[in-house]
């Protein structure tokens, strides 16, 4: 019984580490793109943003951006009606190490100028 209990609780930190790792994220090289949000998912345990912008080509891509969570955003500013679909919008943060058109964002610039976090370790 102790055995189980202590193999328990040394698995829980690298659970909890896991849950919250950015590690498919390139953090060392920020991006900014911009362009028009195409969908809001505000949820638990992250808020997701979509958002359209264009590649070299003009190609027309959709873009998915991890923040935090709702709890966290609200600290920072952030309320469900920010940001609407339709809304032009400007993030800064870590693109996906595969090239996925993904990032975990940073700062997001609203279409009036507003600067507010989306992530806590910025």
């Amino acid at each position: 019984m102790r055995t189980m209990l202590l193999i328990a609780l040394l698995a829980l930190p690298s659970l909890a580490a896991s849950h919250h790792s950015v590690a498919m994220y390139d953090n060392d090289n920020l991006i900014t793109l911009d362009g028009v949000v195409t969908k809001v998912e505000w949820t638990s345990p992250h808020v997701f943003l979509y958002f359209e912008t264009e590649d070299a080509s003009g190609t027309r891509v959709e873009w998915s951006v991890e923040l935090d969570p709702p709890v966290l955003l609200r600290r920072y500013g952030w309320r469900q009606t920010t940001v609407q679909v339709g809304d032009a919008i400007k993030f800064t943060g870590a693109p996906a190490k595969s090239g996925a058109p993904a990032m975990r964002g940073a700062i997001a610039i609203l279409a009036d100028g507003t600067e507010l976090r989306v992530w806590s370790r910025v």
